[in-house]
């Protein structure tokens, strides 16, 4: 925090300095430039202020652009972009992709295999294979397939979807049910879920889609890799599915994407809506509905996409039917990177949750955004619940580096009234 704080501090000092061209891309004297060579969309002004070079040079965000940019001229030539991905050519219709990712939140980070073949049997079957094992041993291991029903080329087409997976979060926090739960009360658990999914998905035309699928899921919650473990503390009275469950679900979703990364900004947006029935097929006595509304958007305050607002937000509530529950692995949480930033992860939990998040994005340096953000968010047993005085706040300072135009990296820092957390996301969706 001390350098990012220096950098931010000798930032300000420096624009007061009349280097109006700060932001320009680096480049020869006008005179030095080939007559053909197109306009730069990065630069704001034309001309040279005098000391240009000089002052250029003593800025602080040129050293930090001259750290990172060896990585981004690699990316731009594709071997860094080769080592993470391996994304293989457009044409290439099976293969192996190699890369590196996570679990969600708190999973850590580890390589990526991802098998996959997009004409399977010669029907334009898209079957996609991820193996997943992080430093934290978290491990994911999936296998999905969609077969396309009707024409495959049809940009608004009908597809089945068939899936299964295997999912181990090794040691996930536990503060115990509701908005006012402590820190002091943290636990760890491990929960392993074995899933098996079908059901089809539409595609309309602008960006919408609709899916309705049954799932099927088995749901272990055995003693942490690490931490005290949640089932030595407490009992199944106090924490519904404190020994797992086998549930059953239809899940129908409905919305619409075109959020975007183009030319080094976030563009566009999302709105998600999903309904779901859950039940034991085990006889744990778990029954309820869950309705979730999730959006996304981004508002730029300038042409050149330099000023942007970004807004996010979800809420989420679980209705139970009489005398049932809902397991707690289930309940939605905050204290994430999405969610209430500057909290300990899954820091609240409950039946019912809402967050909303605000943040201005600015354009510091080519290829460099700063952004001051505020998070708040409360859970509770019901809609009725929720109140203005029960909010938790969270805000902090983000940083993104654009290695290429559509590659972000953004770093984080959150800060609360309990604690203060380093985020850091690869090609992030906000």
């Amino acid at each position: 925090m001390c350098f990012l704080t220096r950098i931010f501090l000798l930032t300000i000092l420096f624009a007061a300095a009349p280097l109006t061209d700060v932001y320009g891309q680096e480049s020869l004297p006008d005179e030095a430039q080939p007559a053909a060579e197109p306009a730069q969309p990065e630069r704001i002004v034309e001309g040279r202020p005098p000391l240009y070079s000089a002052k250029r040079w003593a800025h602080p965000l040129t050293w930090l652009e001259g750290a990172v940019k060896p990585i981004g001229r690699s990316a731009e030539s594709g071997w860094i972009h080769r080592l993470v991905t391996r994304r293989p050519s457009p044409d290439k219709t099976a293969g192996i992709r190699f890369g590196a990712g996570g679990v969600g939140n708190g999973s850590g980070y580890g390589p990526r295999v991802t098998l996959f073949h997009k004409d399977f049997l010669g029907r334009k079957i898209n079957v996609q294979i991820p193996l997943l094992y992080t430093y934290k041993r978290y491990q994911l291991y999936q296998l999905s397939a969609s077969v396309p029903i009707g024409s495959a080329d049809s940009t608004d087409g009908l597809s089945l979807d068939l899936g299964a997976g295997y999912l181990s979060r090794a040691q996930d926090q536990f503060f115990g049910i509701g908005n006012d739960s402590r820190m002091e009360d943290e636990t760890q658990y491990r929960a392993v879920t074995r899933e098996a999914s079908a059901g089809f998905t539409k595609d309309f035309k602008e960006d919408w889609s609709s899916s309705v699928r049954g799932v099927y899921r088995r749901i272990g919650v055995t003693k942490p890799t690490a931490g005290p473990s949640l089932q030595d503390d407490l009992d199944s009275a106090s924490v519904p599915g404190l020994f797992g469950a086998t549930m059953g679900s239809i899940v129908f979703s409905i919305g619409r994407d075109n959020l975007a990364k183009e030319d080094y900004a976030f563009k566009g947006g999302s709105d998600q809506l999903q309904i779901s029935f859950n039940d034991s097929l085990s006889g744990a006595g778990f029954q309820y509905w869950r309705y979730r509304f999730a959006s996304q958007h981004f508002f730029p305050l300038s042409n050149d996409g330099r000023k942007v607002i970004a807004v996010r937000g979800f809420v989420e509530t679980n209705q139970t039917t009489a005398g049932r529950a809902i397991p707690f692995f289930d309940m939605p949480v905050l204290g994430t990177s999405q969610t209430l930033r500057g909290f300990q992860t899954f820091r609240f939990r409950d039946k019912t949750a809402l967050a909303a998040s605000l943040e201005y994005r600015y354009r510091i340096w080519p290829r460099i955004d700063l952004g001051l953000f505020v998070d708040q968010g409360q859970v509770a047993p019901q809609l009725g619940d929720l109140a203005l005085n029960r909010f938790h706040t969270g805000y902090g300072l983000r940083l993104f580096g654009w290695l290429k135009p559509t590659s972000p990296i953004s770093i984080d820092y959150g800060r609360s009234s309990e604690t203060w957390r380093f985020y850091v996301s690869f090609n992030p969706r906000f």
